[in-house]
């Protein structure tokens, strides 16, 4: 299995996952998204170079309101908090119970940090989870859920742990 940056050998067209607008996203929006520079695409590939996973990252600031208590200090007054948002991750059916989701977001993560230390100021990533199912699966990373938000966060020094 390769992880890359979508491109055009990549077939996207077989992918298939639970959760439809996932697939419908790989499938008729990404090149979109890219075009406008809205998302990177990262996908997983099996020999064939069809995808088996994917995830998107973009950039993003989430208002100081958001940003849960114990992070605020970090944050100066009339700032919104730089973040990473890992936007969708996706694997396909065929590849449930082998560990994909786990290996995709392991790799976002490690993605997110690099660019925070490198790149690009950000303190944390932030998830939109889609369902229950998904609230879940972040939750056990140590994601927590921002106030008054359907938003999931993970600071860059938990993300510094995890990695």
């Amino acid at each position: 299995m390769n992880i890359s940056i979508l491109d055009k050998s990549h077939n996207r067209r077989s992918f298939n996952c639970e959760e439809q607008s996932l697939t419908d996203y790989i499938q008729k929006q990404v090149s979109q998204d890219i075009k406008k520079r809205l998302a990177i695409c990262f996908v997983a590939t099996d020999k064939d170079s069809n995808v088996i996973g994917y995830y998107t990252l973009t950039s993003e600031s989430l208002g100081r309101e958001l940003i849960p208590e114990k992070y605020i200090k970090k944050v100066p007054r009339n700032y919104n908090a730089p973040v990473i948002l890992l936007g969708r991750l996706a694997r396909d059916i065929n590849e449930k119970g082998t560990g994909l989701g786990e290996y995709l977001l392991l790799d976002a993560l490690f993605r997110a940090f690099t660019l925070s230390e490198e790149s690009i100021g950000a303190m944390a990533v932030v998830v939109d989870p889609i369902n229950e199912y998904a609230i879940k699966f972040y939750q056990k990373y140590g994601f927590e859920q921002l106030p008054d938000s359907e938003k999931m966060f993970l600071p860059m020094n938990t993300i510094k742990q995890i990695i």
